[in-house]
């Protein structure tokens, strides 16, 4: 059986990322754990999500891939080097790696994207300029996979970025 990781914001996380997803990979047999610097998270519009264990506590050999689930306080793990370094764990077992909406700038704040094609929400119009000087190509597409990793646009792309995760898993 497979594994993900669902990785949520303590706060203001996209809600139907994370249900999407989650109801499509548990329906396809997948098992899927839920994570976040804090054990309790709570979405835009007020969903929320008791997590099975903290970020401190996740290893990448005990999962097939990770996903991050987007909204505005996806951006608070930019700088927060557990989830960086658990991130990379990832890359660098060359699993299924994918993100949604602001969470992608992640991924091209720690240079995961670098020689990658990516897209992300671009609500404030920088996203493909946050791309360029990251060495990531910008697509314009709701979903984008290049090798093992997948980013995607919003909430209005995650069921296409659910089914897409499954292939590369």
């Amino acid at each position: 059986m497979k594994k993900i990781l669902m990785v949520l914001a303590p706060s203001d996380f996209r809600d139907a990322e994370h249900i999407v997803p989650h109801a499509i990979w548990t329906q396809q047999g997948i098992e899927v754990d839920t994570s976040s610097t804090e054990i309790l998270s709570t979405g835009r519009f007020g969903y929320e999500v008791h997590h099975d264990f903290t970020l401190d506590e996740a290893s990448a050999t005990d999962y097939d891939g990770i996903f991050f689930v987007g909204g505005g306080g996806s951006l608070d793990f930019m700088e927060n080097e557990t989830t960086k370094n658990l991130t990379l764990e990832f890359i660098n077992s060359d699993k299924a790696t994918g993100a949604i909406c602001a969470a992608p700038r992640n991924f091209l704040n720690w240079g995961i994207l670098n020689g990658k094609k990516a897209t992300g929400h671009n609500w404030d119009g920088n996203f493909p300029n946050l791309c360029k000087e990251s060495g990531a190509a910008y697509m314009n597409n709701s979903v984008v996979v290049d090798g093992k990793i997948l980013t995607a646009d919003g909430p209005e792309a995650a069921e296409e970025a659910a089914f897409k995760f499954l292939e590369i898993l």
